[in-house]
């Protein structure tokens, strides 16, 4: 025992009831002052990230809409037949000087020649293009201006050279199939379109330098251009990151958008990096690259960023929220952001064909909760004056109650240390007097509740045991008879096959041989015998039939995988749903045990996806894994209800449950309303303990 505590114990009674007055206050603003503090910042909290999510969500039908009009307006102009003639006159153009040239010359000729404004004044072999080129260009350029492209391309189909180029920089005239800019992005999205057989296919690529513009940032929409049903060429735009970045920076109006001081909105790519600059970059450049020297950052990467004056597919953002996204998770959470700075963020996965893209909001966590930590100052401060009243009153008390209660309390020490038979005297019948009497009505209570306790716990625990006992007695027996119908299914089996299916193909080649030797004598056996060698084949396909649905011979045969995917046909053919299944590794090989309860489970989610699901497509993924395999079905049906899998009367899913927690299994099933129904299924490889 410390010295303190030595001292403590030995302190006068009204000492002691001081000092409890002023724990009591202390434990009491302690406590509320806490509470209200978590309160608020919970409320502070969820009014920050209700906010966050609704500016993120703003800017993500920006994006989205954006990205859609950008699809629409390519596919508007590769349709438009003044596109279309331009497209055919500008490749015949460069076929006859491809012909007359070496393409390298022809090339930097052609650049030569447009290094005079349009051309309009050439007198020299190129003045075929440069006629077409003037009755075309200012169009292409209004139409570039209108909607702030970078660039519009128009490319042969067939060769893959650059005919057209509003800019005309360093990329007009090369091959996208062989040249120097084979390996771009606008290459790739080039390759894309030409592959495609599609008439109003698009293809975007993500942004990337792009050594034609300087290594600016580049991001390119493709279309194809048909003349009748022939792919003559493809239209590209080069898009303008800066549309983009405008709308995520709020045209560095953060403020007004309700972003406060710290608050921003960004893009990440599936690279992790930023395709949107970021806030503090724009607003305070020197603090934001000494925060990222601060954390570490290659300074490599940090002096690209100070020279190219942009933070875009730089700035590498691998937080736990942009990781979530790009998994296809929509969440908020407080997370450190890539400053290594608490921050509220806001993320989800953009909807963007051709790009894997996730948005997040973000607020500093500081700023967010400023107000809170104003509120906690206030808290102490009223904190201590609320202590000092306690003292005070504490010192008044204490002074009028502290020697008839100090034979109470060392009753009452003796009765908590576990001394039940302690009873306090009753000295008077004032206040204390009461209290005394009280306290032993207590301890008579008390006593007697420990006992009635101490009973009623020993009764539940037997009653618990039995439960316990009962259960596992059930589900050994749920999984016997299970295993004992499947005995009984693969003996009838085998015996219809054996009898029966014999018994049948016996009769029918006794009924053929007869009809071939009456035949020569009554030419019309045939006609008669005909009905009954039908009705033989009906039935034999019937006992076929009964002996697959007793028990696929498949299974035991060769084997899981083999069961599954001849299931799989055979729901294919008679429900008529498209149905796709996957095997990892192809070739699975278990224990029969194991993989009848997997196919009976599989059978039995067939089964309910065509009764219920009202689906038109089905996903089967079985994968074997370290030391488990997972049966995964999806459906695109209607989607199973909550109410529907809590259903006591929903026999099938029982069925499957109990079939795999026998083997130590679990089993996931899940529904969302118009988008389908998801069953994960996973059995380990490990052998199980069966009492």
């Amino acid at each position: 025992m410390s010295k303190k505590l030595i001292t403590f114990t030995y302190l006068k009674l009204k000492t002691k009831l001081q000092l409890s007055f002023l724990l009591i206050g202390l434990l009491s603003v302690s406590v509320t002052g806490w509470q209200a503090f978590e309160n608020a910042r919970e409320v502070l909290e969820k009014i920050t990230f209700d906010r966050l999510t609704s500016i993120r969500e703003t800017k993500k039908r920006q994006i989205e809409i954006y990205f859609l009009q950008i699809r629409n307006q390519a596919i508007t102009l590769a349709e438009n037949r003044m596109v279309t003639d331009a497209t055919m006159e500008f490749i015949e153009a460069c076929k006859d000087l491809n012909k007359k040239y070496q393409p390298v010359n022809m090339l930097d000729s052609l650049r030569k020649v447009f290094q005079r404004p349009y051309a309009s004044n050439s007198t020299d072999l190129f003045s075929d293009y440069n006629r077409i080129h003037n009755a075309y260009h200012s169009i292409f350029v209004d139409y570039l201006k209108r909607f702030r492209y970078n660039d519009i391309f128009i490319v042969d189909a067939e060769s893959g050279i650059i005919v057209y180029s509003v800019i005309k920089k360093m990329d007009f005239g090369s091959n996208l199939l062989n040249g120097p800019f084979q390996n771009s992005n606008i290459a790739s999205v080039f390759q894309d379109v030409k592959s495609s057989s599609q008439i109003d296919y698009t293809r975007i690529v993500d942004f990337e330098p792009y050594a034609a513009s300087n290594s600016i940032p580049a991001s390119f929409i493709a279309t194809p251009i048909y003349d009748a049903n022939k792919k003559i060429g493809v239209l590209i735009f080069q898009m303008s990151i800066n549309d983009i970045n405008q709308v995520m920076t709020s045209n560095n109006n953060w403020k007004v958008e309700g972003l406060g001081e710290t608050g921003e909105t960004y893009i990440v790519g599936s690279d992790y990096k930023m395709r949107t600059d970021s806030r503090f970059f724009i607003q305070t450049p020197n603090s934001y690259l000494n925060r990222l020297g601060k954390i570490g950052t290659d300074d490599k990467i940090v002096q690209r960023i100070k020279s190219r004056a942009t933070s875009i597919l730089l700035q590498e953002v691998h937080t736990t929220s942009t990781t979530e996204a790009l998994e296809g998770i929509t969440d908020t959470k407080i997370v450190d952001d890539y400053r290594g700075i608490p921050v509220l963020s806001s993320f989800t996965p953009l909807n963007i064909p051709g790009v894997k893209w996730v948005m997040v909001a973000e607020m500093d966590a500081s700023e967010a909760f400023n107000s809170i930590y104003a509120l906690r100052e206030r808290f102490i401060l009223l904190g201590l004056l609320i202590l000092l009243l306690a003292a005070t009153l504490g010192v008044i008390i204490s002074r009028t109650i502290s020697k008839p209660i100090l034979s109470l309390a060392k009753t009452t020490e003796k009765f908590g240390k576990g001394d039940l038979t302690q009873r306090a005297s009753i000295i008077a019948n004032d206040e204390i007097g009461i209290l005394a009497a009280t306290f032993n009505q207590m301890a008579d209570s008390r006593a007697e509740n420990i006992n009635q306790l101490q009973n009623e716990i020993a009764e539940r625990k037997r009653a618990v045991n039995e439960v316990k006992t009962s259960r596992e007695r059930l589900r050994n027996l749920s999984a016997h008879l299970q295993t004992a119908r499947e005995e009984e299914r693969k003996g009838m089996a085998r015996e219809i096959h054996d009898e029966l299916g014999q018994s049948l193909t016996t009769l029918k080649l006794n009924l053929i041989l007869l009809r071939d030797d009456l035949y020569s004598d009554n030419p019309n056996i045939t006609e008669k015998v005909a009905p009954m060698l039908n009705l033989i084949d009906t039935t034999i396909k019937s006992v076929k039939q009964i002996i697959t649905s007793l028990r696929p011979r498949l299974l035991d045969d060769l084997g899981l995988t083999a069961a599954l995917e001849w299931q799989m046909d055979d729901f294919r053919q008679r429900a008529g749903i498209e149905c796709i299944i996957s095997i990892q590794p192809p070739e699975i090989i278990l224990d029969p045990d194991r993989s009848t309860a997997i196919f009976r489970i599989f059978q039995e989610t067939l089964t309910n996806i065509a009764r219920h699901a009202m689906a038109t497509k089905i996903n089967v993924t079985l994968n074997q894994l370290d030391n488990l395999i997972e049966l995964r079905v999806e459906d695109n049906g209607r989607g199973i209800t909550l109410l529907e899998l809590s259903n006591p009367k929903s026999f099938g899913l029982l069925g499957i449950r109990e079939r795999a927690y026998y083997w130590g299994g679990t089993v996931d099933i899940k529904g969302t309303q118009n988008e389908g129904t998801i069953v994960i299924v996973q059995l380990p490889l490990i052998e199980k303990e069966i009492k």
